[in-house]
Parts: C-alpha cells; structure tokens; sequence
C-alpha cells in the first residue's frame, strides 16, 4: 500500500486500522483518543506530525512495515514552486530591484498560498539565512506577492470562527488608522491600539503556530517586525521625524497586508477547532478598543473538589487554594523545571501582563519576542546553574510603578524546581508612604 505522508493523518487512517495501531506504536501521542483523531488528525500530516513528536526514521520503519512511502510535497511541480519562491525572496534579500523581481514572479505564478510562502521563508532560515536580515526585508518580501496569494482573490470574513474574525476586523481597523495618520501631518496615531493588537499576535498566534504546529516563521519573522513597527513609530512621534514616520507607517501598512494574505489563512489551514475556540476565550484579557468582545460560552463546567492538599503547616483545598492565591494584589507565574508554562493565578484585580490559558504547557521561550528570548534563556540557566537565586526590578509603566521580581523555586534539598515571576504594583505604598511623610 502507498502512503502519502503529506496527507493528512486523518485521511490516512479512517479506513485503516492497522496504520492508525502502527504510528501509535511509533509514537504518535493522541491516535488513541477519538477527539484528538477527530481534531487534530485533521490538520498535521503524517510527516509534520513526526517533526513535532521527534520520531526519527519516519519512512525507514514505515517500509519496514511493508508501505511504499512517498512525499507529495517533493515532487518536482511542487519542489519546483517552492525553489522558485525561495529564489526570488534570496534575489530580494541581495538587493536587487523588487519590480524586476516581481516581473519573473508573475510570469511564473497565477496564485500561491500561505504555507508555500511560510515554507520558503522557513527553508531560508534553516539553511543558515541571517534572521535579522530576512526580518529587515520582511517588507519587501511580502510586496513580492501582492496581488498574487489566493486569499487575496477571496477575502475571507472568517464566518462562524470567532477568533480569527475579531483579529481580522481588528487588522482592518489597523488600516484605518494608518492611513488618517498618513494623512494629517501632526504626527497623531494612537499607538496604543497598534501594540495591542501585535501583543494579542505574540501572545496567541506566534507561539501556538511555532511549538503545537511546528510552523515558526511568523515567530521568528513577523514578531520582531512587529516589536520594530511599534518602536519606530514611538520614535518618529517623540522625534516628529517625518521620514522615518512614513517609513514606519508604510511598514505598519505592508504588516496589515501580511495578516490578511498570510498570516490568518496559516492559522485557519492549522488550527483545530479547541484551539481556535481555546484563544478565543483567551482574548477577553485583552483591550477591545477596536472591536468590541463577545463572550461564548464554552460549556465547561467546574467540579468542586473535597480532597484536601496537605502541607506542613496545615492544608487546603484546591478550591481554596485558587481563591487564595487569586485574592493576593500580585500576579504570579510558574514555570516549571522543564521549562514549561505550569501556573498563573488570576487577580482580580487588572492584570499588567497578559497571561492566556492557551499558553500553558508550552516553552516558556515561545511566549517571549525573538529579541528578548537569550535574556530570558540566560537567566532560567543561572538559575538552574545556582549562579542566582532571584532578580529583581522595579520598573515604571505608565503612571504605574511595577515591581517585578524572579525566584529560583528549590527543594529542601536544594533540586531546582522552577522559577516563579511575581509582579505586584507598588504605587498604592508609594502615595501612602508620601502621605505620612507629609
């Protein structure tokens, strides 16, 4: 029998058994769940799939088992489109001419999609590609295909799929802006929308599409882009540079582009439907200035739980014990010793950082931009190296001064277990204390 491993999984096994029981027993994590066979399966192929759950040997084991193995997805049509993209983004990258570029582009293409252009990106990246130079022509790669993606000839309004409807009418209120800001000539935007839609971005599509579907490119590309987008527009304002101001705002305008023909028909190709719905009930922990949040209910339910938690000064139930560490005027996180996202307690009161439940269980790199990953990577190390027990700063936001301090968590044996980040807003104790100085 043939097997395409291209295909998605789903496809692969409805009517076979004996592959679904063969790629559990390769490691294939959730075949044996009908939600997950229902879902996910859907989306990942049998060969995308095998990358993400580190299964060495894919093919060899598969034809040992007496399949004939092919790649659909390296036949020489499709290889042959994604040499091509790949050529014209490196011929970009040297500095030639974008409009003699884009002449061969259209010569050889009547429509592309979004994977091919993230898969051709990603191909430059893995074979030693300077990223912060495919980041400064992220721009101009992405005005090589104006006109030409196919979603661009069908806008899509995303009906009956909340999330990326509210990000996609978002994207379309960030064109608004940029274009009244083109406009006048007082430098007047308000930037505080832009950041906020690029922080829902980082928060909830970059990592989700990089760790669960081993899609990185939006994350190692767009994400810094966005970071630049937001700080060059700050500047030109504090500045009132103009040419710098237009160049920010054509960037921001070239990214509103990018999300509407790239990034959101990668997410609707990608996503299974709990995670769409997952990010979703996400968002309501952000701004809705731009468009407005209606919340769905989801049907989950919550138990109550009598066993208690004991300690050694006492115990609690994991009721109680929520509504504690709930009720406390700091935010905490903890990551475990694996690196992983395990715990964020909810305050009620205003949350400074953004903390969605969709981002539990993942590296707590992929919830970090690009440019500051290696400072966060360092310090988990020292960490763990017992180089430092804790850090800590204080750092004004807004009108808010914002202490924000990191804990190596250790046994009493002295074993690394985590770091918790605690955050707590001190301008409550700094007004009271110059009260009593007065």
């Amino acid at each position: 029998m043939k097997i395409d491993i291209s295909r998605p999984v789903y496809d692969l096994i409805k009517d076979n058994p004996k592959l679904k029981e063969i790629l559990i027993d390769l490691g294939f994590k959730g075949l044996d769940n009908p939600i997950m066979v229902q879902t996910m399966s859907k989306k990942i192929s049998i060969k995308r799939g095998a990358r993400m759950m580190g299964i060495e040997g894919l093919v060899e084991k598969l034809e040992k088992e007496g399949y004939e193995v092919y790649d659909s997805s390296q036949a020489p049509e499709a290889q042959k489109r994604k040499d091509l993209i790949k050529s014209y983004i490196e011929r970009l990258s040297q500095g030639e001419d974008l409009e003699g570029v884009r002449e061969d582009f259209v010569k050889n293409f009547k429509g592309v999609s979004s994977s091919e252009i993230m898969d051709a990106e990603e191909d430059l990246l893995n074979s030693g590609a300077d990223k912060e130079q495919v980041r400064k022509l992220c721009d101009i790669h992405s005005a090589l295909f104006h006109g030409m993606t196919e979603n661009e000839n069908k806008k899509d309004k995303y009906e009956g799929q909340a999330f990326l409807s509210y990000m996609d009418r978002e994207n379309d209120k960030i064109k608004d802006l940029v274009e009244a800001a083109r406009s006048r000539e007082d430098f007047t935007l308000d930037l505080g929308k832009i950041a906020s839609h690029y922080k829902k971005k980082g928060d909830l599509i970059y990592p989700l599409l990089k760790v669960k579907y081993n899609k990185p490119g939006p994350s190692d590309v767009m994400w810094a882009v966005d970071v630049e987008i937001v700080k060059s527009l700050k500047r030109a304002q504090k500045e009132k540079n103009e040419k710098l101001w237009q160049e920010a705002l054509q960037r921001a305008d070239e990214m509103t582009y990018k999300e509407e023909n790239i990034l959101y028909p990668l997410v609707k190709e990608n996503l299974t439907r709990d995670d769409l719905d997952l990010v979703y009930q996400d968002l309501k922990d952000y701004d809705h200035d731009l468009v407005p949040y209606e919340e769905r209910r989801t049907g989950s339910s919550k138990g109550r739980e009598d066993a208690y938690i004991h300690f050694k000064k006492g115990k609690l139930r994991p009721d109680q014990l929520e509504a504690l560490l709930d009720t406390l005027e700091i935010e905490l996180t903890f990551v475990d010793e694996n690196d992983l996202n395990a715990y964020y307690n909810n305050p009620k009161e205003a949350k400074v950082f953004k903390r969605p439940i969709s981002s539990l269980g993942r590296p707590v790199y992929s919830c970090h931009p690009p440019q500051i990953e290696p400072m966060v990577r360092g310090l988990i190390q020292d960490f763990k190296d017992g180089e430092k027990d804790s850090f800590k700063l204080v750092k004004k936001m807004g009108e808010k001064i914002m202490a924000i301090s990191y804990y190596a968590v250790r046994d009493e044996e002295g074993d690394y277990k985590g770091v918790l980040e605690a955050v707590q807003d001190l301008t409550y104790y700094k007004d009271l204390l110059g009260k009593e100085e007065k």
